[in-house]
């Protein structure tokens, strides 16, 4: 390396975004999404009643799905503009409760298929509260 070239600085970790309370609103859409999302999750997996613990984790993936809906949600002194962030990122995290959807219909009733749903979700909604450093997104 000569005297001008200087060492790649190394990327900073990711950081989780929102650590404390979320916005009233973010907090009352989540609340009006989860039976939305739930009865959606529960409607392509083979509908209720099913087995407890299969019906438990696609309770777990309707919250959490629920959340990353509502984390699109303006912040206060916004405007209307949906929240989106960098595009990459949004779509991502909006895709993974699609894809537990699929994952849910593939194999209906399935305690499995419905913990992989969980943790797909919960990929989603981890990827929507980092914020990382590829793509800056200023959080109010």
């Amino acid at each position: 390396m000569n005297p001008m070239q200087t060492a790649p600085r190394p990327m900073p970790p990711r950081r989780l975004v929102v650590v404390g309370r979320w916005p009233r609103r973010r907090v009352l859409s989540g609340l009006l999404a989860v039976p939305v999302v739930g009865a959606a999750l529960a409607g392509v997996g083979g509908g209720l009643p099913g087995p407890v613990g299969w019906a438990a984790l696609v309770g777990v993936a309707t919250v959490i799905g629920a959340a990353t809906l509502a984390s699109y949600v303006p912040m206060r002194g916004t405007g209307r503009r949906l929240d989106i962030g960098c595009t990459p990122c949004a779509v991502v995290a909006a895709l993974t409760l699609v894809g537990a959807a699929g994952i849910l219909g593939g194999s209906p009733h399935d305690a499995a298929s419905a913990a992989l749903a969980v943790g797909l979700v919960a990929f989603g909604l981890l990827q929507r509260m980092t914020d990382p450093e590829t793509c800056p997104v200023p959080r109010r």
